[in-house]
């Protein structure tokens, strides 16, 4: 099966490349070329080069393109409203166009900031979105241009973590706490914790099934980043008094960031029988894997 991977330098499309073993794939990155065996890698900087993508779609005519390119700071997308715009909606509609006339299935990654967070039960795929920052109303956007395309797939996915480095918050954490250095982390902001190998395979598994319409592809834990910070202290056997909770109310941020956005994975589980980890089983099995690579730093 042909794949087109657009942001294969990014956090999840560098791991489904790298462990992707049965499919052609092309991808393309902005600043970090990608080198990796039998992968054809091509530098398109978006949306400034729209014509150079549109001639790559056109040529390779892709089975399916894995759409995970996104600016994902909130903060700079609620500043830089235009290029954020252009990035996450003007572009997605022109790929969605030129997909469809050559018959390409998109999947694109989304986010659970497509809600208010207001709600006291995790979010279902047919509950209405309400996005309160502009990243998620520019990601709201994407995902109803994605959909008139009965064959398009969107993965709404939250706070992955896993062994990459290319994980921020995990490695801030680990990185801190190794120095016994303290860390400040929000107790009163909620989201759910997903293991990186969890979604590649949940992408694979729907590649494979050929699915179609929204999926939530989260782990099974909606935690803060305080309740986070402290399994993972626990389970590397760093101080847990170093880590000190903080509001996000007192964080000077340009993003208003949804309280608990939280997106129940029932769907993905019974349709498609896949398992997402718990935080604490998704955190024993990084620490495992790092034993196992003898990874000491993240």
């Amino acid at each position: 099966m042909k794949i087109l991977v657009l942001g294969g330098s990014g956090l999840i499309g560098d791991h489904f490349i790298t462990n992707s073993k049965a499919h052609d794939i092309t991808t393309t990155y902005n600043n970090n070329k990608i080198n990796f065996p039998n992968v054809i890698s091509k530098k398109i900087n978006l949306p400034e080069n729209w014509s150079g993508l549109e001639e790559l779609i056109l040529n390779q005519k892709p089975d399916i393109v894995l759409n995970s390119i996104a600016n994902s700071n909130a903060d700079f997308c609620e500043m830089n409203r235009e290029d954020t715009f252009n990035l996450h909606v003007n572009i997605t509609k022109k790929i969605t166009d030129v997909c469809s006339k050559i018959n390409s299935k998109i999947i694109f990654l989304s986010t659970d900031y497509v809600f208010d967070g207001k709600s006291n039960n995790k979010y279902k795929e047919t509950d209405e979105t309400n996005p309160i920052n502009y990243y998620g109303k520019t990601k709201d956007a994407a995902e109803k241009i994605i959909l008139k395309n009965e064959n398009n797939l969107v993965i709404r996915t939250s706070m992955v973590y896993g062994s990459s480095s290319k994980v921020r918050f995990l490695r801030y954490v680990i990185e801190n706490l190794q120095k016994n250095q303290e860390i400040n982390t929000y107790d009163d902001i909620f989201n759910s914790a997903t293991l990186l190998d969890d979604l590649i395979d949940g992408i694979f598994k729907v590649i494979e099934t050929n699915a179609r319409g929204i999926y939530h592809m989260v782990g099974s834990s909606c935690v803060s980043r305080f309740d986070f910070a402290k399994i993972v202290a626990k389970k590397f056997n760093f101080d847990e008094n170093l880590i000190k909770p903080v509001s996000i109310k007192s964080a000077n941020l340009k993003a208003e960031r949804p309280i608990n956005p939280c997106l129940d994975n029932s769907k993905v589980t019974n349709e498609l029988e896949i398992k997402f980890s718990t935080i604490n089983e998704g955190i024993k099995k990084v620490y495992e894997k790092r034993n196992s690579l003898g990874i000491f730093d993240i």
